[in-house]
């Protein structure tokens, strides 16, 4: 395991015959999507005004997304990629540290307003599980990535229950955006150090 893997749409739709897609209005579609999801939430935006403040028609979000469930969870799917590590060694507790990092400056904020929006909407009861395959799966698979090469190295027990371990690491994101509490210096290296050390073979001691 050298590289983070990419984030990718569950669904991955064939090309359609003819022009070339204008990636300038996809662009807008998505972010004219975030926007309206910020501003309206996610009940009250449709298509047509996710067009309206993109500059585009409905024929042509409705070429790229089938509904506005497809075109918000798609959008934030895109905004949140976890990016490749490249020929970068994986270094497991530096990379989470990152990683925690990259969450509460890119992650945390939208999927705390696109859960908000979805948990109660029961006009789209299948947009809460796009949001959970399209973001919230792919973070958690590199997370578990992460504590699963750990555990490989033995800086983790063998029966450490790493599945939890990426529950309280996102929880010591998500409690302090819901409270409001602001972060302190090296939060996230202490988050991850509590890990290593709640989780560390017996007879070892860490830092």
């Amino acid at each position: 395991m050298t590289s983070a893997p990419s984030v990718l749409a569950p669904e991955v739709r064939p090309k359609a015959p003819g022009r070339p897609r204008d990636e300038r209005a996809s662009q807008a579609i998505t972010e004219a999507a975030l926007r309206q999801m910020a501003a309206l939430g996610f009940g009250q935006m449709t298509m047509e005004s996710i067009a309206l403040e993109a500059g585009v028609s409905r024929t042509t979000i409705y070429r790229r997304y089938r509904d506005k469930a497809d075109v918000v969870t798609a959008a934030i799917a895109d905004r949140t990629a976890i990016e490749p590590a490249g020929e970068r060694p994986v270094d497991p507790r530096r990379d989470l540290v990152r990683f925690l990092q990259a969450f509460d400056g890119r992650f945390a904020e939208p999927c705390l307003e696109v859960i908000g929006g979805l948990v109660g909407e029961r006009s789209a009861p299948h947009a809460l599980a796009m949001h959970r395959q399209r973001v919230v799966k792919p973070g958690r698979d590199y997370a578990l990535s992460l504590l699963e090469e750990a555990q490989r190295r033995g800086d983790l027990a063998a029966d450490a229950d790493l599945g939890l371990a990426v529950q309280m690491l996102a929880g010591s994101v998500f409690y302090r955006r819901v409270s409001g509490e602001p972060g302190c210096a090296g939060w996230a290296e202490k988050a991850v150090a509590a890990v290593w050390r709640g989780m560390a073979p017996s007879g070892v001691t860490t830092s």
